[in-house]
């Protein structure tokens, strides 16, 4: 079969809008994934529960949301990525509404687990709208632009968060997350199909090869790629999940900075974090990913672990500010990464298969965190996070392919 037409041009309407748009829907998914990191001080208070249960509920929350992170991309693979997105949007939007009514650790823990199914599916298919559209050129700075909806979403969440759970309660974050369902009107209306994906599906029609769900092609065919992207994601998201599940609860609680002034400082944190994607995407596309997430991981490890000795709100403030820019200024140019690792005719099924492996193992990081917490302290379970996040600097070193500025395959076997 042969190789599809490089996107070797600049940027065009139909690229920019299909980056608009899957960064809006990762925005709106991070604000549903935030509202509850930063209620759970509210509803530990509220409900009398312990820290090691709302651990719990964060844990049980991702892994129950593995279905949707490996479906999906999947699904992705086999209908097109524009309806797959709708539906993630769609399913995302109804159960947050559907979360403001929970009225315990258990109804909770039902429609955070459901809606986490759509939420956690929305992140990967956009990714690989993004991928597939995006000039070769400038690749890693349009993912790292997608990855830099997260501080967005954070920061519309804490901002909301603000000014709302005082005047109307929790219960109101959850309730106003029905809003992105709007968003799927401009998908249906606004972009087409990725157009690797149709001219992958034309040539496989064409040489009557039949599209089917083969979850173990990914393992068989790239198990070298696959060892790294599944460690990729395990790396990142065991850092991210554990730090950013008890953040508000390490500077609001046990480092007495109290919910108005946490929510300023992350609010904050999180605006700064913004230009640092977009920074970094675009460095990561000048000096590659081999370079530069190691820079990124060693600084970042070195101020999580030294965080936990902090008191002074200032200090507090700049080591969160430094800790949070780096690790998710990495993550903005790294993430995207595993997406360039696959051709097009399994880049859903690969992707998802290894965000899933990641995501499993590192959505144990709220539960061990929670542990740490109830024996001894968050910060006591801080140095583990950071040195996780540091093992990304040989990763990429000495094991991760670079794939910088390199054409996208579209076909099993097919050589860059």
């Amino acid at each position: 079969m042969a190789a599809s037409d490089a996107r070797t041009g600049g940027w065009d309407k139909a690229s920019v809008t299909v980056l608009a748009i899957c960064v809006l829907g990762w925005v709106f998914d991070v604000y549903e994934q935030t509202v509850m990191q930063l209620v759970t001080p509210i509803l530990i208070k509220e409900w009398g529960i312990s820290p090691s249960t709302m651990g719990s509920v964060t844990t049980i929350g991702r892994w129950v949301g593995l279905i949707g992170i490996f479906v999906f991309p999947a699904l992705a693979d086999l209908y097109g990525r524009k309806p797959v997105l709708i539906v993630s949007i769609l399913g995302y939007s109804l159960f947050s509404g559907l979360t403001g009514f929970a009225t315990g650790w258990i109804s909770l823990l039902v429609l955070t687990s459901v809606n986490r199914i759509a939420l956690s599916g929305e992140l990967p298919v956009g990714m690989l709208m993004v991928t597939e559209t995006a000039p070769t050129k400038w690749r890693a700075s349009a993912l790292s632009v997608l990855n830099g909806g997260f501080p967005l979403g954070y920061m519309l969440c804490s901002i909301t968060a603000y000014f709302v759970v005082p005047l109307a309660g929790w219960q109101m974050l959850y309730w106003l997350g029905i809003i992105p369902a709007l968003l799927v009107l401009w998908i249906r209306t606004g972009i087409k199909e990725s157009p690797r994906f149709e001219r992958v599906s034309a040539a496989m029609v064409r040489d009557g090869i039949k599209r089917r769900l083969d979850i173990w092609s990914p393992v068989r065919k790239y198990p070298r790629d696959m060892l790294v992207a599944s460690l990729v994601y395990f790396f990142y998201l065991f850092t991210w999940i554990g730090w950013s599940a008890w953040m508000p609860q390490f500077l609001a609680v046990e480092k007495k900075l109290g919910f108005q002034l946490t929510v300023q400082y992350l609010s904050i944190w999180m605006f700064v974090a913004i230009f640092a994607y977009w920074v970094l995407g675009w460095c990561a596309d000048q000096f590659g990913r081999r370079h530069l997430i190691p820079v990124l991981a060693v600084p970042a490890a070195a101020i999580l672990f030294s965080i936990s000795y902090l008191n002074d709100p200032m200090s507090l403030f700049w080591a969160g500010l430094g800790v949070n820019v780096l690790i998710l200024g990495s993550f903005g140019a790294g993430l995207g990464y595993t997406a360039e690792l696959f051709p097009t005719q399994i880049r859903g099924t690969a992707v998802g298969a290894a965000y899933t492996f990641g995501t499993a193992a590192g959505a144990t990081a709220p539960t061990i965190m929670g542990l740490i917490a109830n024996k001894h302290s968050i910060a006591a379970g801080l140095p583990m996070l950071a040195a996780s996040f540091l093992l990304l600097a040989p990763l990429f070193l000495f094991f991760a392919r670079d794939t910088t500025r390199k054409e996208l395959t579209d076909f099993v076997g097919q050589q860059t």
